[in-house]
This record gives structure tokens, C-alpha cells and sequence, in this order.
């Protein structure tokens, strides 16, 4: 049986493949934009520390495109078999899940960016990660897509990577590791809306999984902020750095800017998820959608739309395979640049509900449901 179905699995994946190796298209029926991408890596320094910056950015036309590879070992410290067993980790939970010769065929599939591409004159608005490790490997085709689309995004680590939050012991540790980030953060901001192709007036942050911890105190403090967009992310009552104490550090009167909330309906721990306390009072402009049958994976590209692209349901316990995750990724990449245009190149927001309804129509009856704050 085992062996019956490793068959099945290659088979399917040539069929995707049409035969070439490099023909992998893992941006299914995503329509990338009219900019071709370049990426690029920055180095901020000062007499703290080191932040290294990994940024995409609308470029020319030309070159080499990055394999999958390349974002999965950005920083080239993996052997190819530590490379073929993080891989095949990041989808399924094992390291025996997907045979070698598939994982080489999704490991050689070629991205949409190309490495230090000459940048396209403009002034683009920039979008910032806040800070969770593997954001790289994890967010890199959202990251391609929206700079397809016109923008600048921008993931700043530290250097050395410190611990992650639950590797800290003591409350004080947390919260010492939190104020450096978002003192890190806010360089990286600071740094990056200098750069010439860079519009300083146009300012928003991304954050998926423990980082929207990070992001909301981010934008309560930085009026350079316009908007925040979380997938899987954004709670106002608990954070893995400050815990229940979060609550109290939530001023509603600075959470002044739009606000998208992208969820599963179903959260990690079985709990049903509903809208924030806080919700109807945020920024009129706010949304938050709920997708029916997803999970927490399903907001990257490693646990969610490769395994709808593969059409595998051999996934991680936190995440949903098949097509439907990859309907889900797409769907969730469409509907973050579309909220980031309302904010940034349109006058009018209300045409974001019209542009939603619309885009549900190609989607599975009730696949998802979008909210609006209802103001008394």
C-alpha cells in the first residue's frame, strides 16, 4: 500500500511537472502583476547590533529567477540532505513523507524573483514584516506577489537570531526580547523609508502566526504606520511575549489605522474562533475574514499552498491539504493586495466589499466570510 501510494504521489507530481523539472508552478492561478521582482539583501548596523533585511521590490526584466531552494537555504548553511529533510518537515511533520526525487522536483521549481535585480524607478509604498522566524522560506511568495503588484516588502532579522518566545523562561526575559524587537523593527522602518525608491507616506506592516504581537504594538507607537495586515495573527487580549498582559498594553485609541484580519474559523487548540472584543471599535475600514475549513498552516506557502498545489493531504496536524489550501493561499494573497490598494491607491474603500463579493463567486459556497466593524 505504502508503496502504491509513493507511485500515486510521483505520478501526479510529473503530471503537474509536464515533465520538466523546473516546470513546477507553485503560483497556481495567482496573476502576478505587472512588475517583474528583484530581491535583495540589506545589512542595517550600528554599535547594538546587526539586522539583516531581506527585501523584494518591483525591478527590470531579466535574469535568473530563484529556485524554492534558495528562499528555503537564504542563508546558506544546509547540506542537501538537511535541506531534503527540512523540506520534507515543512510540509508533512517527517522526514520520510515525499520521496527524495519528488522533494528535488519541488526544491529546483523556480520563484518569480531575481536576485539583486536593477530596481524600477518609482516611489512604492513598503510593507514590513514584523519579526517571526522562517518568514524567508515561509512568506516568500506572498512577498513576491505583492511586489508584483507595486510594492516593497521587507523581512529585518536580528543577528544573531535570539531564542524563540517559548524558549525564554522568565517573564522578564519575554518582555526584554519584545522591546528589542520592536526597537528593531522600528530601525528597519526607519532605515528603509529612506531608500530612493521608497514612498515614506505609504507605510503598512505584515505579520502572520506570533508576530502580530509584535505588529500591533509596532503601529500603536509609530505614526508612520498606515496599515496592518495579519494572517493568522492579529489578537488583542494574548501574545506569546507578554501573554494575558497584553490586554493592558492595547490603547484602542491608537489602533487608529485600517486593520486586516485573515483567520482560520478553527483555531490550533480546537476553539471556535470569533470576532475581537475590540473589533467594532477599530478603524471603519477594518476587516476580518474567516475561512471555513482551513487551519493555521494554511497561511504560508511551505504548510499551505504547496500541499494544495501537490494536491497531498499529507501535511503538518496545524494545517489542511488538498485543493482547498491551495484555493485558500491564492485566495488569501488576492485578498491581502486588494485591502493594501483600497488603503494606498484608492479614494473610495467601500469598493473593497464589492471587490470581495466578487472574488467569492469563484470560490467554494461559503468558503469565506468577511466582517466590517459596526460602529453605534
Amino acid at each position: 500500500m505504502r508503496l502504491h501510494t509513493i507511485v500515486l504521489f510521483v505520478c501526479s507530481l510529473f503530471m503537474q511537472l509536464g515533465c520538466n523539472e523546473n516546470a513546477l508552478d507553485f503560483f497556481g492561478n495567482l496573476e502576478m502583476g505587472p512588475h517583474p521582482v528583484g530581491v535583495r539583501q540589506l545589512t542595517l548596523a550600528d554599535t547594538i547590533g546587526k539586522i539583516n533585511i531581506t527585501m523584494w521590490y518591483p525591478s527590470l526584466e531579466g535574469g535568473r529567477k530563484l529556485s524554492f531552494a534558495e528562499y528555503l537555504d537564504y542563508k546558506n548553511e544546509l547540506k542537501k540532505p538537511e535541506l531534503l529533510n527540512k523540506l520534507s518537515l515543512g510540509i508533512g511533520g517527517s522526514d520520510a513523507v515525499f520521496p527524495e526525487d519528488s522533494l528535488e522536483l519541488l526544491l529546483n521549481a523556480k520563484m518569480q524573483a531575481v536576485e539583486d535585480a536593477e530596481a524600477k524607478n518609482g516611489a512604492f509604498p513598503l510593507l514590513v514584516w514584523s519579526m517571526r522566524y522562517g518568514t524567508v522560506a515561509y512568506q516568500n511568495m506572498l512577498s513576491e506577489f505583492l511586489a508584483g503588484h507595486g510594492y516593497i516588502v521587507a523581512f529585518p532579522e536580528a543577528v544573531p537570531n535570539g531564542a524563540y518566545p517559548w524558549q525564554l523562561g522568565s517573564p522578564a526575559e519575554k518582555k526584554a526580547a519584545l522591546v528589542q524587537e520592536l526597537s528593531d523593527i522600528n530601525k528597519s522602518i526607519d532605515y528603509l523609508k529612506r531608500l530612493q525608491n521608497v514612498n515614506p507616506t505609504k507605510i503598512g506592516l505584515l505579520s502572520w502566526s506570533y508576530a502580530g504581537e509584535s505588529a500591533m504594538l509596532t503601529q500603536m507607537n509609530n505614526p508612520d504606520i498606515d496599515v496592518v495586515v495579519g494572517l493568522s495573527s492579529i489578537g488583542f487580549s494574548n501574545g506569546v511575549y507578554l501573554g494575558d498582559e497584553l490586554a493592558g498594553e492595547i490603547d484602542i485609541e491608537k489602533i487608529n489605522v485600517p486593520y486586516l484580519m485573515l483567520f482560520e474559523q478553527v483555531a490550533p487548540n480546537g476553539r471556535t474562533r470569533t470576532l475581537p472584543d475590540l473589533f467594532d471599535a477599530l478603524h471603519a475600514d477594518s476587516r476580518y475574514v474567516s475561512f471555513r475549513e482551513m487551519a493555521h498552516g494554511n497561511f504560508n506557502v511551505v504548510e499551505g499552498m504547496v500541499p494544495g498545489v501537490l494536491r497531498t493531504d499529507k501535511v503538518q496536524p496545524w494545517s489542511t491539504g488538498g485543493e482547498l489550501a491551495q484555493i485558500a493561499y491564492e485566495t488569501i494573497c488576492n485578498l491581502t493586495v486588494l485591502f493594501l490598494d483600497m488603503v494606498f491607491k484608492e479614494t473610495d474603500f467601500e469598493s473593497f466589499d464589492a471587490h470581495s463579493s466578487a472574488m467569492q463567486v469563484d470560490l467554494p459556497e461559503g468558503f469565506i466570510t468577511v466582517f466590517s466593524p459596526q460602529k453605534k
